[in-house]
C-alpha cells in the first residue's frame, strides 16, 4: 500500500501547485460590461467608457458587452455595473455571486436621476441582495467650496482613507452628480467627500419633490466591500471615469488604476 500512496501523494502536489484542481482556475483577465439592464451611459459604440477601456488595455485586460455575449458575470475577472435602469434578477445575482466566490470584482457605479426609475434603487437593491453592506442613497452631493469651476455639482476631494484601494493615491479626484453610499458590516469607507460638501436628499410630496439638505457630515463616496473571496467597489458618480473628465482630473484616472488592482 506505501508503494502506492507516496506517487499518489507526489501527484495531488502537482496538482495543487499548478492549480489545477477545479474551483482555483483563476478568472481569465476580461472585463465584462453590463448594457443589458438599460444602462444610462448608451451603446457598444457609446465613447462613455474609452478611458476606462484604456486603463484596462494597459493593464493586460480584453473586454466584452453583455449585450453581445450574454449576461454571465460568473466568466469574468471585472464585472462593470454603471447607472442601471432596470432591476437585477434572482439569477443576475446568483451569477455575481458565484463571481465573487471566484475572487472576481464587481464595480457598481451611480449616478444622481432626479426622476425614478434611478439606478441609486436598483444598485441598492443589488447590493443588498449580495449582503455587500453598501448603500446607496438617492440624493445629491455638493460642494461651494471644493469643485471645478465654481459648479457645486461637479465636487473634488483628496479625503482619502487608509484603505488599501485609496493608500496610493495622492492627486484630486472629481465627481458630477454623486449620490451618497452608506456603510455596515463588511463594507469600508475608502474615499469621503470633503467636510464642506452636504447631501441633499429628494422626497415626494404629492405632485412635487421637497429638497431637503441635510447638515454637513462625512458622506462616503468609494466604499468597498469583501464578500465570498471576492471584492466590491461602489462608486457614487459613474461620470468619475469618463474619458473627459479623467482627462480633465488625472487624479480621476489614479483613481481607476487603484479600483483595478485592489
Amino acid at each position: 500500500m506505501k508503494r502506492f500512496f507516496v506517487p499518489l501523494m507526489i501527484v495531488v502536489l502537482i496538482f495543487l501547485l499548478s492549480g489545477c484542481i477545479w474551483g482555483d482556475k483563476p478568472l481569465p483577465k476580461i472585463v465584462l460590461i453590463d448594457d443589458s439592464h438599460a444602462n444610462r451611459f448608451g451603446g457598444e459604440e457609446s465613447e462613455f467608457f474609452d478611458g476606462i477601456i484604456a486603463i484596462l488595455a494597459a493593464k493586460g485586460y480584453d473586454y466584452r458587452y453583455s449585450s453581445v455575449v450574454g449576461f454571465e458575470p460568473q466568466n469574468y475577472a471585472i464585472v462593470i455595473l454603471s447607472m442601471p435602469g432596470a432591476s437585477y434578477s434572482i439569477s443576475d445575482i446568483d451569477k455575481l455571486e458565484t463571481q465573487l466566490t471566484k475572487k472576481g470584482k464587481i464595480i457598481m457605479m451611480d449616478m444622481l436621476v432626479e426622476i425614478p426609475p434611478a439606478s441609486t434603487f436598483f444598485l441598492d437593491a443589488l447590493s443588498d441582495g449580495l449582503n455587500t453592506g453598501i448603500g446607496f442613497v438617492w440624493g445629491l452631493v455638493t460642494d461651494t467650496v471644493n469643485n471645478i469651476g465654481g459648479n457645486k455639482m461637479m465636487i473634488t476631494t483628496d479625503n482619502f482613507t487608509t484603505h488599501p484601494l485609496a493608500s496610493t493615491l495622492s492627486a484630486k479626484i472629481a465627481m458630477m452628480m454623486a449620490t451618497k453610499l452608506t456603510v455596515e458590516g463588511n463594507a469600508t469607507v475608502a474615499i469621503f467627500a470633503e467636510s464642506s460638501a452636504i447631501f441633499t436628499t429628494y422626497v415626494p410630496s404629492g405632485d412635487e419633490v421637497t429638497y431637503v439638505p441635510q447638515a454637513p457630515a462625512p458622506i462616503p463616496i468609494v466604499v468597498t466591500s469583501n464578500i465570498g473571496g471576492g471584492k466590491v467597489v461602489a462608486i457614487s458618480s459613474a461620470y468619475t471615469f469618463t474619458g473627459t473628465l479623467m482627462g480633465l482630473v488625472p487624479g480621476n484616472a489614479d483613481l481607476f488604476r487603484a479600483v483595478v488592482d485592489w
